[in-house]
């Protein structure tokens, strides 16, 4: 029995040798392999080691001897982008690629991110010297090894094993989304790319004309705001994106070092000039205003000094500690001014609610606190376009409402606020319109002219009080007895204008006898007294081409005043083309 336990004691120890031979076969190996003929999706950094630079910047010996007598600098990520701090110093990430086929592979290699300082890509295949591929916002692209928006290179991969150096060094928030694929499905990457840039710059740029005619047509100055929020945010994601420089400004090298902070500094300072001019925060609230124009100028003045002391990661730092504060300002601008009742903040806040969660999920996608993916690196793009759309529709509301009140206050300046009838600036328009009308189809129209007889006695008998009532009264009684096509207004004073279209004399004048009428009929009660009132009118008709309406009036007028001298409460008609003609009472 003995004997089959030391034989099993035996057989327990030799599999856990084996096992720790095993571990430690695996250690003594710590660069992990890529198969050359494999099409990895998405980016890979997981499937790599990395070292990171400690002090002063190392070379690709120095990463060799590392990795074979310092095993424990070699590191490895769970994650498939690698994301670091601003300024965080240099990353190397390393692979053996494996081709087992007879011949050579063509692979693409890219680091999707168009911000990083200097990207180097070294590959050594066996019994070979290192190849070395340059690119990065530090060198014009003329002279990268690849004159692409983002580091890339293509590379024929030989039989047998090649080993890939990868080293990021950038004062901006280290990102390394490393792709390893085909020539074919990288072509396919950079088209998806062009097309999302394309669609959200011809957003941003069709809303900025847009609001910029406005501008020139309008000459107020929230569209020239808006249109200058806008083209920053263009020109700031084209700066990080790498299309600046590859379209723009190819060789400026220490522009592209310093135009990432300093437009990030710019598009925040120019929303929340639109946000406080469109909000009308200067007018409304001066003490906010002053105090967002105050912590502007701070974060410009300290960006002066860290470009004079030229410390771009302190300038980088800056500018990320801005997009809190900008973010919180133009919610809480949004949010305070739409609980005070301004009906345009709506779209404003949403707005600056889609830009603020795209700009948080890219935030925390870039810095690694979410799981990378091109949804999470685009959101903010999303975001603001999304903001963008919303806030041309708060300017379109806002026009509107603008629009309203404009057409309510010509409306309310043409209505005589005493009568509610058309005054003489709303009557003249629109007898006007209707007399060419009538001039150019040769048909009839009167003009009749009424006056309350002796109001002025009313007046001073009762006072204004109750004359302005009795004026109300006969005003509704006229109203009320003109035909629906009719056009009645208060001429001024006690006097009253009535447009009569198709209508020939004789017809005007039994329209003005009724009116005439029901005036009379009328019993208006003051205090203890019975007031009965009558009117006088005048009708003229437009029985000529020459005859204008400032001419039928005139001739209408004149038979009033012939009504008056022949005792009131008549109605007299006059001949517009005869003005020498005397009036005729009916």
């Amino acid at each position: 029995m003995r004997r089959y336990w030391t034989l099993l004691n035996l057989l327990l120890l030799l599999i856990l040798a084996t096992g720790a031979f095993g571990a430690s076969t695996d250690n003594d190996q710590p660069v992990p392999v890529l198969d050359a003929r494999m099409g990895y999706h998405g980016a890979i950094a997981h499937r790599m080691a990395f070292i990171e630079e400690q002090g002063e910047e190392l070379s690709v010996g120095d990463i060799q001897f590392l990795i074979r007598e310092m095993p424990g600098r070699v590191q490895r990520t769970d994650e498939r982008v690698m994301a670091n701090g601003i300024d965080s110093g240099a990353v190397w990430l390393v692979a053996d690629v494996v081709n087992r086929n007879g011949e050579a592979i063509t692979r693409r290699m890219s680091v999707r991110i168009g911000w990083l300082d200097r990207v180097d890509f070294y590959v050594m295949a066996e019994g070979r010297s290192p190849r070395r591929f340059i690119s990065g916002d530090s060198i014009p692209v003329h002279k990268r090894s690849s004159p692409t928006r983002v580091p890339t290179i293509n590379y024929a991969f030989p039989p047998g094993t090649t080993r890939l150096f990868l080293r990021v060094e950038t004062a901006d928030p280290v990102v390394v989304p490393f792709y390893f694929s085909s020539v074919g499905a990288g072509h396919n990457q950079e088209q998806f790319e062009t097309a999302f840039y394309s669609f959200v710059y011809g957003v941003m740029f069709s809303l900025a004309a847009y609001n910029l005619m406005l501008f020139t047509g309008l000459r107020r100055r929230r569209y020239l705001l808006y249109s200058i929020y806008m083209v920053m945010f263009i020109f700031m994601t084209a700066s990080y994106g790498g299309i600046g420089m590859l379209l723009i400004w190819p060789s400026a090298v220490v522009w592209q070092q310093w135009a990432p902070p300093l437009l990030m500094l710019c598009f925040a300072f120019s929303g929340l000039a639109f946000a406080t001019s469109f909000l009308k925060v200067k007018l409304r609230r001066r003490q906010l205003f002053r105090a967002i124009q105050t912590v502007c100028a701070i974060y410009f003045a300290l960006f002066v000094a860290c470009y004079y002391l030229g410390e771009r990661g302190w300038a980088l730092t800056l500018a990320f500690s801005l997009v809190p504060v900008f973010t919180g300002l133009m919610l809480y601008l949004g949010v305070s001014s739409w609980l005070n009742g301004i009906r345009s903040a709506r779209y404003y806040l949403l707005g600056t609610l889609a830009s603020a969660i795209g700009a948080s999920i890219t935030a925390l996608t870039v810095y690694g606190v979410l799981p990378y993916s091109q949804i999470g690196f685009y959101a903010v793009d999303i975001g603001m376009v999304l903001d963008a759309m919303l806030l041309a529709l708060a300017l379109a509301d806002l026009v509107r409402q603008t629009q309203h009140a404009r057409m309510a206050a010509e409306r309310k300046a043409q209505v005589d606020h005493l009568t509610g009838l058309e005054n003489r600036r709303g009557f003249l328009p629109v007898a006007e319109s209707l007399w060419s009308l009538v001039k150019r189809n040769n048909r009839d129209m009167c003009v009749a002219m009424i006056d309350i007889d002796h109001f002025k006695m009313i007046n001073d008998q009762y006072g204004h009080a109750a004359g302005d009532r009795i004026l109300r009264k006969i005003a509704k009684v006229l109203d009320n007895s003109r035909r629906q096509e009719d056009l009645l207004a208060r001429w001024g004073g006690e006097e009253f204008v009535l447009l009569l279209p198709e209508t020939d004399l004789p017809e005007a004048c039994n329209v003005a006898e009724r009116l005439r009428q029901n005036v009379e009929a009328l019993t208006i009660h003051e205090d203890a007294d019975i007031i009965h009132c009558t009117i006088s009118v005048g009708v003229a008709n437009r029985d000529s081409e020459e005859v204008s309406l400032d001419k039928t009036i005139m001739i209408a007028d004149q038979a009033l005043y012939q009504a008056k001298l022949e005792g009131r409460n008549l109605v007299c008609a006059g001949n517009a083309s005869d003005a020498s003609a005397p009036a005729v009472a009916v």
